[in-house]
């Protein structure tokens, strides 16, 4: 994205904080960013830390400002920060508004110039996470790849997937508690199981860096025939993958209605 377009924010949570700092962290050229008030303390550290970063007095002087809006509100705040909203003809709107198709973001908003839907996430705070798009818009791409890579997917149907795939983000991070809880329970000291279990599956995760293998490959590489790994998966995993993915159909079928 060139360094004269001038970025806005509305709803300054932590993704609005990661997409920040990864534009601003250790850059030459960020862009100038204007910021929304809500997420008071968010937008002030942010505006503190870097120069070109200035919080607005309202969500309108953000639009008012911007040549790129981000849209970063929760979904059951997207009707009440929206519709009151006039956005300037030719800007484009990038929404990170779960769950609100193109055409929805449009309407609430009274847009009919572009609209890109993205899925970002709080490691684009370190440029290292691709972050789906839809539809494809040069200006968009160009910023996410800013920040990790942009990936555009070929629908909105198959964006709606992508997001369902991010659903299980927390439920990771779940199961990794469970396992230094469980450890811990076994007598082991609770921040030495931490640090085995963190230790574990960062190690675990530097496998997926090789494209060449597929998932299942990585898996079966893993694992050997009647040993431990072996024994988890299909006594525990196996008979759990069928409700997981019927709990990925439910939720996709809520993204595709507007969530």
């Amino acid at each position: 994205m060139e360094a004269e377009r001038t970025l806005g924010i509305i709803g300054v949570g932590e993704i609005a904080h990661a997409i920040v700092s990864g534009l601003c962290d250790g850059t030459d050229v960020p862009p100038a960013i204007a910021l929304s008030p809500r997420g008071a303390r968010t937008a002030a550290e942010l505006a503190e830390r870097h120069e070109n970063v200035r919080v607005c007095p309202d969500n309108q002087a953000v639009a008012d400002a911007a040549d790129v809006l981000i849209l970063a509100v929760r979904p059951q705040q997207r009707a009440e920060a929206l519709a009151p909203l006039t956005v300037r003809p030719g800007t484009l709107v990038i929404s990170a508004v779960a769950g609100t198709s193109v055409a929805d973001v449009g309407e609430l908003l009274g847009h009919d110039g572009p609209v890109v839907r993205v899925i970002p996430l709080p490691a684009v705070s370190r440029r290292s996470s691709i972050t789906v798009t839809y539809p494809a818009h040069p200006v968009a791409e160009a910023l996410f790849d800013r920040l990790g890579g942009a990936l555009v997917a070929p629908a909105e149907e198959a964006f709606d997937v992508f997001s369902a795939l991010t659903s299980t983000f927390t439920s990771y991070y779940a199961y990794l508690a469970t396992l230094a809880d469980w450890g811990t329970r076994q007598g082991i000291d609770g921040e030495a199981a931490d640090r085995y279990v963190r230790g574990l599956f960062e190690n675990a995760a530097h496998a997926l860096t090789d494209a060449s293998k597929t998932l299942p490959r990585i898996a079966a590489g893993h694992e050997t025939p009647g040993g431990i790994n072996e024994r988890i998966r299909t006594t525990w995993y196996e008979p759990h993958r069928e409700p997981l993915e019927r709990a990925l159909d439910a939720l996709l079928v809520d993204l595709k209605r507007g969530y």
